[in-house]
């Protein structure tokens, strides 16, 4: 049986948090391929255009980010869904732990999980069990 290499897309404007995230899946042993996205709109730009690369396995999705926060994406995402050939499952990551975005996370039913930074071992286990 042929394995296949999984596309992850991540969406976060920190540079730093993107390093991190791929070293940590590296470690995972998954196949993966993880695209980076320093703003929300040219992920979405992507996946209305894949230009050839299979659409993402999953979307790692910061709240906080300029010009398009994460829930702005979801927003523009809601749009577009319809058009893409599979269900992308979406994890919203943030360092915040304000229970209204907590809530406002559960009420959305796009985003499967909410995963705060930093990142630990059992938060990538939440990760992998999306992929």
């Amino acid at each position: 049986m042929v394995e296949t290499t999984k596309q992850v897309y991540v969406v976060d404007d920190d540079e730093i948090f993107h390093f991190i995230l791929k070293k940590m899946l590296e470690q995972e042993g998954e196949k993966l391929e993880v695209t980076s996205f320093l703003c929300a709109e040219d992920a979405l730009e992507e996946l209305q255009h894949p230009k050839g690369h299979p659409l993402p396995s999953l979307i790692i999705l910061d709240m906080n980010m300029q010009r398009m926060n994460g829930w702005d994406f979801i927003e523009a995402y809601r749009g577009i869904k319809c058009t893409l050939t599979q269900q992308i499952p979406i994890i919203m990551c943030s360092s915040s732990i304000d229970m209204r975005d907590i809530q406002k996370v559960k009420r959305t039913p796009e985003l499967k999980a909410y995963i705060t930074k930093p990142l630990d071992s059992e938060k990538m286990q939440q990760i992998k069990d999306y992929l």
